[in-house]
């Protein structure tokens, strides 16, 4: 229409509309049969035709002087190159959101893309977390790495060194550790590790009807408990170890009475005392004749233990109540810095580049994200079953912290 009433003065039958056309043509000007518009970069812009404005935005971002610039930064560029067309801002988005080097070498994401969803435990023993702590030093009979089990409930740890990290060692640890001291658990959270991830594991579990579930991978917060048993572990035997570092499986044992002991900063009260309904006797009591220690207090000390088994499920109650409370406020805050990606089943996406063995990232000159690959299934919140365009399936859910949108 501009081009028209430049050319040949046609201009529409609505006065109001012809106005309107003469205020919009007066920042335009044809030069030998050229379109060029009026702007403050440049004295002239030459005005481009879709097609024309494709290889222009090409030839800007990615050609021989292209440093793939983003949208408003490809925008400029093309400005004081001379060019125009409407809708430039747009169509230089949607540019850059298409351009499958932007995508592959982006930046990874910091921001997480999913609520927090704590797990709660509802009593004693029913659910439990492993992960395994490794490798350590080698020490005596060869031993290298640490099964650690945490109870959700009263944070009791379980602990085992071992010289490998196999599901023959896992299963005889869930047997003696786990079912028969206290009894077979509801559920047990893990690792997409290989020790943990096969028909082994499967089988155990599912002979004893206990619930087996897996955390995303590369997102050890699903199972944030048993990181955080193995944080305390590992933070308690440095200290006790000091330069004799090969001595750990003998610390073992006491690291984690020292811990199973200790009062917790937001419960007040200790795995032990949660889980037996009392304060452990530790040695400096006997050293050093605490009141508990004494036997006039031993003897009078049978009806004072049954007020104590009374008041065990009060305990219990109310430590439960500061931990759901402690889990709102760490919810709240951690909420704050969600970027919500919601990905539905049939969309393309890419995944974060993993290398084997490597937690420091990829090269500095290889790409971030690889792909694109297909949601199959949703596996639960911010966790997707993918696969390929050829249909073959990619083992375990992905969180969705670790998948971004690909734009064909």
């Amino acid at each position: 229409m501009i081009l028209d009433y430049l050319k040949s003065g046609i201009q529409p039958d609505s006065r109001q509309e012809a106005q309107k056309l003469k205020l919009t043509c007066a920042k335009y000007i044809l030069i030998d049969g050229e379109l060029y518009r009026r702007s403050y970069a440049k004295p002239l812009t030459k005005c481009l035709r879709p097609d024309e404005a494709l290889k222009i935005m090409k030839a800007v971002h990615q050609g021989e002087c292209g440093t793939h610039a983003r949208g408003r930064s490809l925008v400029m560029r093309i400005l004081r190159q001379g060019f125009f067309w409407p809708n430039i801002h747009k169509d230089a988005q949607v540019f850059v959101q298409k351009c499958s080097q932007c995508q592959y070498y982006a930046d990874m994401q910091r921001q997480p893309s999913g609520y927090l969803k704590p797990i709660n435990s509802s009593w004693p023993f029913a659910i439990w977390g492993l992960d395994f702590l490794g490798p350590m030093p080698t020490a005596m009979r060869g031993y290298k790495w640490i099964l650690v089990a945490v109870d959700y409930f009263t944070k009791w740890i379980e602990a085992k060194p071992l010289t490998q990290p196999t599901a023959q060692n896992v299963e005889s640890f869930l047997w003696a550790k786990i079912v028969c001291r206290y009894g077979i658990p509801m559920t047990i959270i893990t690792d997409n590790g290989t020790p943990f991830a096969n028909q082994r594991i499967h089988d155990f579990c599912g002979e004893h009807q206990i619930n087996l579930k897996y955390a995303s991978v590369w997102h050890p917060h699903t199972n944030g408990q048993a990181e955080a048993a193995n944080k305390n572990i590992l933070n308690i035997l440095k200290k006790r170890l000091d330069g004799a570092k090969a001595r750990w499986p003998e610390e073992l044992p006491g690291a984690l009475w020292a811990y199973n002991t200790a009062p917790s900063e937001v419960t007040q009260e200790s795995p032990f005392s949660l889980s037996f309904g009392m304060d452990a006797v530790i040695p400096v009591e006997l050293e050093h004749l605490s009141p508990r220690a004494l036997r006039t207090w031993m003897e009078e000390n049978n009806s004072s233990r049954r007020v104590d088994l009374d008041l065990l499920e009060q305990k219990r109650e109310l430590a439960t109540l500061k931990r759901l409370e402690h889990k709102r406020r760490v919810e709240r805050y951690y909420n704050q810095r969600v970027n919500p990606r919601v990905f539905n089943k049939g969309d393309l996406v890419l995944k974060r580049r993993l290398l084997a063995g490597s937690n420091l990232g990829v090269p500095k000159l290889e790409p971030n994200w690889e792909g694109p690959y297909i949601v199959r299934e949703i596996a639960g919140p911010n966790a997707y079953y993918l696969m390929t365009a050829e249909g073959i399936q990619i083992p375990r859910s992905w969180s969705g912290d670790d998948l971004k949108k690909f734009f064909a």
